[in-house]
């Protein structure tokens, strides 16, 4: 049967926001939409690992879209949504493997359950809002040698990474009954919430485990308009543009816009002053710029620097 979307109608690049259920893996859902959706969508990504216990938010790039890997995780804060246990560790730090270890002080069950929600967002925004230095987890996607850490933890080798920089930019505690404590995080990306509820924990002066995570938030992707598991691709039909998102919508940088020599000259690799351009804009003359030809077709993304446009890479030429 032929496909009901032609492949020429769609060549530009487009991000879905899907939502991921618990159980499966993000490479399973990519590897869904790669078998179902119409003929002709180029290379596929997603952009942001979500554990198959997790849940939520986990966009999907087509038609060169993936080349904004690095891009939404720079630009993009990720919002989740945390429910753990305290008083219970695990070595996974979440309870798909088992308990590893708990807490049976007189402190946790006569002191931290009577803690109120206030105290703890109090107490818990006070360590740790603003920077935060974070390493891996140790049972997560991060790579060692180009072997992610959990295939090495589960073969009894445990990598110490680096610590890095991370951002917490917003912390508030949902519900608290206890043991169960519910946080939502809006957190820089490569923060693994997994280490940082149990850091959490921690400093309250217990263990802590995560039950269940929900990314529900990535820029403008959230789960009120992501697409759910019964309205993914079947059989490579589906509507593509209905569901798509422009990479623009994603990522809001302003725009450089060349008549249509320029644009031939840009796509063709040449370094182009400002004054080429036929609008700039923003005013600011610095920094990333969504490039378009006369006709409004994208032809990539571009760095403002030392009055030159400078290319950060092209699209599939189909898009021009």
């Amino acid at each position: 049967m032929k496909s009901k979307i032609d492949s020429s109608l769609y060549p530009k690049p487009l991000i879905f926001n899907c939502y991921k259920p618990e159980s499966i893996s993000s490479f399973d859902v990519v590897r869904h939409f790669k078998r179902n959706l119409p003929q002709g969508f180029g290379k596929i990504g997603h952009f942001g690992t979500l554990d198959p216990f997790a849940c939520g938010v986990l966009m999907i790039g087509v038609n060169g879209a993936a080349k904004l890997n690095n891009f939404i995780h720079e630009f993009l804060p990720k919002t989740y949504i945390g429910t753990g246990v305290l008083g219970l560790d695990s070595h996974t730090g979440d309870l798909t493997e088992g308990i590893s270890g708990e807490d049976k002080s007189d402190y946790l069950n006569k002191v931290i359950s009577a803690f109120d929600i206030a105290f703890i967002q109090k107490s818990l925004r006070e360590k740790f809002l603003g920077t935060y230095m974070q390493a891996p987890h140790k049972y997560s996607a991060a790579k060692h040698e180009g072997v992610a850490l959990h295939k090495w933890a589960r073969d009894g080798v445990e990598i110490q990474k680096e610590k890095k920089k991370r951002f917490v930019y917003e912390l508030n505690v949902i519900s608290y009954d206890f043991p169960k404590l519910v946080i939502e995080f809006k957190v820089s990306s490569g923060t693994y919430i997994r280490t940082l509820f149990r850091e959490c924990a921690n400093h309250l002066g217990t263990l802590g485990t995560l039950s269940n995570l929900e990314r529900s938030v990535v820029g403008g992707c959230n789960l009120s308009n992501s697409i759910g598991e019964s309205s993914w691709p079947k059989d490579r039909q589906w509507d593509i543009e209905k569901f798509g998102l422009d990479v623009r919508e994603v990522l809001a940088f302003p725009t450089i816009k060349f008549a249509d020599r320029e644009a031939q000259l840009y796509s063709n690799g040449v370094k182009l002053k400002l004054d080429r351009a036929k609008s700039i804009e923003d005013a600011k003359l610095k920094g990333f710029y969504w490039v378009e030809s006369g006709e409004a077709n994208l032809l990539g993304l571009a760095k403002v620097e030392d009055d030159h446009i400078v290319s950060e890479f092209n699209l599939p030429s189909s898009s021009l």
